[in-house]
């Protein structure tokens, strides 16, 4: 059958006919539009406070229009550059490493509690669940990472003790029995195939939706966690981000609280030293990594929830 030019033409018009929105969607939109500005605006105010003058804080509060624009908070918070950088190496390395052991014991946990022929199965799955009851506490954690591991001053424990949680074991098992079938399994075991080699050949790349789910929910946990290391870490070559910028936040505090016993150089600092600006400032230095990553996890996000809507 031969068409011309004038009929693809108009079949391409009938598709963008069909393509126009009706009166429900654009309403819809115009809702989620009003809704994404209402989450957008808090974090336009950070950024225009922390760039605003104490000055114009004092007079007209936290305002999207200052009367005075000033850097003076960011070249505070620089006067901690060194230390500030050497924090951020090491929330780096928690947030990756931490991620990556996370997936790692996770997934290999969620998939031998999928499997219904595992002899273990209902005794590690009551195991798990007794976990999200019940806990020795924040002193009975404290004493046994200190008197029996030695963790203090040691990065490792910012990782282990969270390493594996009840709920993302349960999260990745409840995807493995929903988009795995037995089958798969079954066919793999009859071509010789070992438990290794199914799980990492054949289960591990279904896994990616919900793994970069997990990873990305875990970096955020790790990048945004500060008592952990304000319990364990003293050292502060081994501080990490938010610690460090806690004591800086506290340095201030400390200086407008002995405003009475300051030396000449401590009375200089905390005159040129902003308030609030200084706090926003801090503010940016911990979620901007957090902002400019998440965009690129958002399509694993959207992946998982139309493979678990087909599966359902």
């Amino acid at each position: 059958m031969r068409y011309s030019r004038n009929t693809d033409v108009l079949i391409i018009n009938e598709v963008q006919k069909k393509k126009k929105y009706s009166i429900g969607q654009w309403c819809l939109m115009l809702i989620l539009s009003f809704f994404t500005l209402i989450c957008f605006l808090p974090m336009l105010l950070i950024v225009i406070v922390s760039f605003s003058s104490e000055s114009s804080i004092a007079a007209n509060g936290f305002s999207f229009f200052p009367s005075e624009w000033s850097i003076k908070a960011f070249e505070y918070v620089g006067t901690f550059s060194g230390q500030i950088i050497q924090s951020y190496k090491i929330s780096i390395f928690e947030a990756v490493f931490a991620t990556i052991i996370t997936l790692f014991l996770t997934g290999m946990f969620a998939y031998t509690l999928s499997r219904n022929d595992f002899m273990l199965r209902k005794f590690m799955s009551i195991y798990l669940l007794i976990t999200m009851l019940f806990s020795g506490g924040l002193l009975g954690s404290y004493l046994i990472n200190t008197n029996v591991f030695n963790l203090r001053n040691n990065l490792l424990v910012l990782i282990i003790p969270s390493a594996v949680t009840a709920w993302n074991c349960i999260i990745m098992r409840t995807f493995i029995q929903q988009n795995v079938p037995p089958a798969l399994i079954e066919a793999a075991k009859i071509d010789g195939a070992g438990e290794a080699y199914t799980y990492f050949k054949i289960v591990l790349p279904i896994l990616l939706p919900v793994m970069a789910a997990i990873g990305f929910m875990t970096a955020i946990a790790h990048w945004n966690d500060w008592q952990t290391a304000f319990l364990y870490i003293d050292n502060p070559k081994l501080a990490t981000l938010q610690l460090m910028l806690i004591r800086i936040e506290k340095n201030l505090s400390y200086l407008q609280q002995k405003q009475g016993s300051l030396s000449p150089e401590e009375m200089e600092m905390l005159k040129n030293a902003p308030s609030e600006s200084a706090r926003m400032a801090v503010l940016l230095y911990t979620i901007g990594p957090i902002v400019i990553a998440y965009p690129f996890f958002q399509k694993y996000f959207i992946k998982g929830i139309t493979v678990g809507s087909v599966k359902g």
